[in-house]
């Protein structure tokens, strides 16, 4: 008996069909929306303390999003020291007056605007909160046609903040 036939004597397992997967109602995106800082707090000493937190917290910490000054040309657009840096640690919390609250990093950043509060009371018990932030401004990179090198800059820290209910 030759070793290939031995190959070809067996038979083939049957396949097994996958189900297809219905898309229920909880898989659904019901809600979502985008907001800033800015929208809760004015208070930029704490909007700084988050940003600080989210960056100590980060595990890649991937600054200029790995670019260096040698990758900036006249085309390059500026990019910011902590472009790259999130948090799924967002939490909305409900108070005894119905204000929700957001907590980021486990430091509250102030209640949601009463405009988009009022959609949310129609999903928070009901769906599964699904909420981010991405830090926003600071320092940047930029290449200058003017001087034709890389110039260094700062925008006062922010936070764009997501939240959606599936």
């Amino acid at each position: 008996m030759n070793f290939f036939n031995l190959f070809k004597s067996k038979t083939q397992p049957e396949t097994t069909q996958l189900k297809k997967c219905t898309e229920t109602k909880s898989q659904k995106i019901q809600f979502e929306t985008k907001f800033t800082a800015t929208d809760l707090t004015l208070d930029k000493v704490l909007i700084k303390s988050i940003v600080d937190k989210m960056v100590k917290e980060d595990p890649f910490k991937n600054f200029y999003t790995g670019k260096v000054d040698a990758d900036f040309s006249p085309l390059s657009k500026r990019v910011y020291k902590y472009d790259a840096i999130t948090t799924v640690n967002v939490n909305l919390l409900v108070d005894s007056k119905n204000h929700y609250n957001i907590t980021v990093e486990g430091i509250e950043l102030g209640s949601v605007p009463q405009s988009i509060s009022k959609e949310f009371t129609h999903y928070y018990e009901t769906y599964l909160l699904t909420a981010y932030a991405y830090a926003t401004g600071g320092y940047y990179k930029e290449y200058s046609s003017e001087t034709q090198k890389v110039i260094e800059g700062f925008d006062p820290y922010g936070l764009d903040l997501y939240v959606q209910f599936t």
